[in-house]
Protein backbone atom coordinates (compact mmCIF):
# COMPACT_ATOMS: atom_id res chain seq x y z
CA UNK A 1 0.00 0.00 0.00
CA UNK A 2 1.08 3.45 -0.80
CA UNK A 3 1.60 5.71 1.62
CA UNK A 4 0.11 9.26 1.25
CA UNK A 5 3.53 11.24 1.62
CA UNK A 6 4.29 9.38 -1.23
CA UNK A 7 0.97 9.74 -3.48
CA UNK A 8 1.20 13.38 -2.81
CA UNK A 9 4.84 13.59 -4.22
CA UNK A 10 3.81 12.03 -7.08
CA UNK A 11 0.83 13.70 -7.78
CA UNK A 12 2.42 17.00 -7.54
CA UNK A 13 5.49 15.98 -10.00
CA UNK A 14 2.42 14.58 -12.58
CA UNK A 15 0.69 18.34 -12.26
CA UNK A 16 3.70 20.11 -12.49
CA UNK A 17 4.49 18.09 -15.84
CA UNK A 18 0.96 19.33 -16.92
CA UNK A 19 1.36 22.36 -15.88
CA UNK A 20 4.49 22.24 -18.58
CA UNK A 21 2.15 20.80 -21.18
CA UNK A 22 -0.53 23.48 -20.95
CA UNK A 23 2.19 26.29 -21.07
CA UNK A 24 3.59 24.93 -24.42
CA UNK A 25 0.44 24.25 -25.57
CA UNK A 26 -0.32 27.82 -24.76
CA UNK A 27 2.85 29.09 -26.57
CA UNK A 28 2.50 27.28 -29.47
CA UNK A 29 -1.24 28.00 -30.07
CA UNK A 30 -0.58 31.96 -28.67
CA UNK A 31 3.36 32.78 -28.66
CA UNK A 32 2.70 33.55 -25.01
CA UNK A 33 2.46 31.78 -21.48
CA UNK A 34 0.43 33.02 -19.03
CA UNK A 35 1.61 34.05 -15.84
CA UNK A 36 -0.94 31.60 -13.91
CA UNK A 37 1.62 28.48 -15.16
CA UNK A 38 4.72 29.74 -14.16
CA UNK A 39 3.07 31.23 -10.53
CA UNK A 40 1.04 27.81 -10.44
CA UNK A 41 4.48 25.87 -10.72
CA UNK A 42 5.97 27.65 -8.01
CA UNK A 43 3.04 27.63 -5.92
CA UNK A 44 2.87 23.50 -6.24
CA UNK A 45 6.53 23.33 -5.23
CA UNK A 46 6.00 23.75 -1.50
CA UNK A 47 3.88 21.09 -1.52
CA UNK A 48 6.53 18.82 -3.30
CA UNK A 49 9.28 19.70 -1.08
CA UNK A 50 7.17 18.88 2.30
CA UNK A 51 6.09 15.40 0.64
CA UNK A 52 9.56 14.51 -0.15
CA UNK A 53 10.39 14.60 3.68
CA UNK A 54 13.63 16.49 3.39
CA UNK A 55 15.33 14.85 0.83
CA UNK A 56 14.71 17.73 -1.89
CA UNK A 57 17.50 20.05 -1.78
CA UNK A 58 15.43 23.34 -1.52
CA UNK A 59 17.19 25.73 -0.87
CA UNK A 60 20.02 25.03 -3.75
CA UNK A 61 16.62 24.96 -6.11
CA UNK A 62 15.82 28.36 -5.22
CA UNK A 63 19.44 29.49 -5.45
CA UNK A 64 19.67 27.89 -9.46
CA UNK A 65 15.77 29.54 -9.70
CA UNK A 66 17.35 32.71 -8.84
CA UNK A 67 20.09 32.84 -10.75
CA UNK A 68 18.33 31.81 -13.67
CA UNK A 69 15.83 34.74 -13.22
CA UNK A 70 18.98 36.89 -13.00
CA UNK A 71 20.45 36.03 -15.95
CA UNK A 72 17.09 35.74 -18.02
CA UNK A 73 16.44 39.11 -16.93
CA UNK A 74 19.52 40.16 -18.81
CA UNK A 75 19.03 38.15 -21.43
CA UNK A 76 15.38 40.31 -21.56
CA UNK A 77 16.76 43.57 -21.14
CA UNK A 78 19.07 42.58 -23.71
CA UNK A 79 15.64 41.62 -26.21
CA UNK A 80 17.36 37.88 -26.63
CA UNK A 81 14.37 36.42 -25.34
CA UNK A 82 11.02 36.80 -23.87
CA UNK A 83 9.80 37.81 -20.23
CA UNK A 84 7.10 34.83 -20.47
CA UNK A 85 10.16 31.83 -21.28
CA UNK A 86 12.16 33.71 -18.59
CA UNK A 87 10.31 33.19 -15.53
CA UNK A 88 9.03 29.53 -17.02
CA UNK A 89 12.42 28.75 -16.99
CA UNK A 90 13.11 30.43 -13.46
CA UNK A 91 10.23 27.96 -12.53
CA UNK A 92 11.40 25.15 -13.83
CA UNK A 93 15.21 25.71 -12.22
CA UNK A 94 13.37 25.65 -8.92
CA UNK A 95 12.27 22.03 -9.71
CA UNK A 96 15.46 21.19 -11.61
CA UNK A 97 17.45 21.91 -8.10
CA UNK A 98 21.61 21.88 -8.57
CA UNK A 99 21.29 17.91 -9.06
CA UNK A 100 19.41 18.25 -12.38
CA UNK A 101 20.18 22.03 -13.66
CA UNK A 102 22.80 20.67 -16.65
CA UNK A 103 20.93 18.08 -17.58
CA UNK A 104 17.61 20.28 -17.59
CA UNK A 105 19.46 22.73 -19.90
CA UNK A 106 20.69 20.37 -22.31
CA UNK A 107 17.46 18.94 -23.24
CA UNK A 108 15.96 22.32 -23.28
CA UNK A 109 18.82 23.60 -25.48
CA UNK A 110 18.78 20.88 -27.81
CA UNK A 111 14.82 20.89 -27.93
CA UNK A 112 15.47 24.69 -28.72
CA UNK A 113 17.29 23.91 -31.49
CA UNK A 114 15.99 21.21 -33.04
CA UNK A 115 12.35 23.23 -32.81
CA UNK A 116 14.60 26.14 -34.99
CA UNK A 117 15.32 23.28 -37.64
CA UNK A 118 12.06 22.62 -38.12
CA UNK A 119 10.71 26.27 -38.08
CA UNK A 120 13.24 27.09 -40.90
CA UNK A 121 12.88 24.06 -42.91
CA UNK A 122 8.82 24.76 -42.59
CA UNK A 123 9.55 28.52 -43.43
CA UNK A 124 11.34 27.16 -46.53
CA UNK A 125 8.99 24.85 -47.57
CA UNK A 126 6.30 27.62 -47.42
CA UNK A 127 8.67 30.11 -49.51
CA UNK A 128 9.35 27.20 -52.31
CA UNK A 129 6.58 26.25 -55.29
CA UNK A 130 7.96 22.87 -55.39
CA UNK A 131 9.54 20.46 -53.50
CA UNK A 132 12.71 20.59 -56.11
CA UNK A 133 12.44 24.35 -55.25
CA UNK A 134 13.27 23.98 -51.35
CA UNK A 135 17.10 23.67 -51.89
CA UNK A 136 17.12 26.73 -54.27
CA UNK A 137 14.77 29.02 -52.58
CA UNK A 138 16.07 31.89 -50.03
CA UNK A 139 15.20 32.48 -46.68
CA UNK A 140 13.60 35.64 -45.67
CA UNK A 141 15.94 37.79 -43.96
CA UNK A 142 13.38 38.54 -41.32
CA UNK A 143 13.12 34.63 -40.59
CA UNK A 144 15.32 34.85 -37.44
CA UNK A 145 13.72 37.85 -35.96
CA UNK A 146 10.29 35.80 -36.06
CA UNK A 147 9.05 34.57 -32.63
CA UNK A 148 9.64 31.05 -31.41
CA UNK A 149 7.61 28.95 -28.82
CA UNK A 150 10.43 28.30 -26.39
CA UNK A 151 8.34 27.03 -23.57
CA UNK A 152 7.95 24.15 -25.95
CA UNK A 153 11.73 23.54 -25.19
CA UNK A 154 11.48 24.45 -21.55
CA UNK A 155 8.65 22.09 -20.96
CA UNK A 156 11.20 19.21 -22.50
CA UNK A 157 13.73 19.88 -20.14
CA UNK A 158 11.15 20.26 -16.97
CA UNK A 159 9.51 17.25 -18.39
CA UNK A 160 12.98 15.58 -18.38
CA UNK A 161 12.98 16.89 -14.42
CA UNK A 162 9.81 15.48 -14.00
CA UNK A 163 10.70 12.03 -15.26
CA UNK A 164 13.63 11.96 -12.98
CA UNK A 165 11.96 13.24 -10.05
CA UNK A 166 9.38 10.31 -10.30
CA UNK A 167 12.09 7.62 -10.74
CA UNK A 168 13.18 8.56 -7.63
CA UNK A 169 10.24 8.78 -5.41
Amino acid sequence: MMNLSLATAQFTILSFAGLLIMAAASDCRNLTVPNRFSVALLALYPSFVVASGGSVDWQGGVICAAAAFAVGFVLFALRFCGGADVKLFAAVTLWAGPALFAPMVFYTGLTGGLLAIALWIRHRMIRAATPAAFFFVSSDPSFGKQPMPYAVAIAAGGLYVALQLLMRT
